[in-house]
């Protein structure tokens, strides 16, 4: 068909609504690509720089209480005995912040404290290791000597005692392994013994019959002794108490070893 009657013939309303639609979208983006960026910038949401975003002022400065005990303390030596303070009692955190602050301290004035230092940096780890290794916590231990040991290498006194503290860490966890092997070894036996009594007589063993097949004194119980025993005809609960160590217990049920 000729292009003049084409133009010629009115337009339906479908194809006029695509005309129209294709020419918004044609302004939209002409006006898009004529806009300077501050006309484009100035209906988006403001951005504000990192220098711009406020921060809390409980983030950026220490508490009230923190502020003023740090005022009480105004020379470096004080510093150093009040953080000792906190170290005997475990509170480390606070003990290097007073720490801090005796530093500066001592900058300000333009003197030189490295006892402050060597108690921040040296002192203070090796209690906090030592703590862990007394606390049966080996991994942590370990951290912090292994942390010490690389900041010091240089320094061979330090060294030698970070080398011992690593040694004795080594032995303690040996000292848990074979604990750790002890209580399942006298676990595995005792459950053994119920289980032949069980086999045999249908039932577990009263009280006075348990001392009779777990004697006192015997080899199996020569580091333990019975402090709670309680069965039934199919089961049983029974706790001992570590002769060396009487805060530990070792408890015993049908199912086995309850941790």
């Amino acid at each position: 068909m000729p292009v003049s009657k084409c133009l010629s013939r009115p337009l339906s309303n479908q194809t006029s609504k695509i005309l129209l639609l294709m020419s918004v979208r044609r302004f939209v983006l002409l006006a898009f690509l004529f806009s300077t960026p501050a006309a484009l910038a100035a209906g988006a949401p403001e951005v504000k720089s990192a220098e711009a975003v406020s921060v809390s002022p409980a983030k950026m400065q220490l508490s009230e209480k923190m502020q003023a005990l740090l005022e009480t303390i105004t020379t470096p030596d004080m510093a150093l005995q009040e953080s000792r303070k906190y170290q005997q009692n475990g509170q480390y955190g606070l003990a290097k912040i007073v720490l801090q602050h005796g530093i500066e301290l001592a900058q300000s004035s333009g003197s030189e404290y490295p006892e402050l230092s060597n108690e921040l940096e040296y002192a203070m780890p090796v209690l906090q290791a030592k703590e862990h290794l007394v606390m049966g916590e080996p991994d942590e231990a370990e951290k912090i000597l292994q942390g010490l040991a690389e900041k010091f290498s240089t320094d061979q006194r330090r060294l030698n005692e970070i080398t011992a503290l690593l040694g004795a860490l080594s032995q303690s966890r040996l000292r848990a392994s074979a604990k750790l092997n002890n209580e399942r070894d006298v676990a595995r036996d005792v459950r053994h013994r119920l289980s032949q009594y069980y086999d045999e007589y249908g039932v577990f063993p009263n009280y006075a019959e348990l001392n009779e097949l777990l004697p006192p004194g015997s080899d199996l119980l020569q580091n333990y002794e019975i402090v709670y025993f309680k069965s039934v005809p199919n089961a049983y609960r029974l706790v001992l108490r570590n002769l060396n160590n009487p805060k530990n217990l070792l408890k015993i049920q049908a199912t086995g070893l309850i941790e």
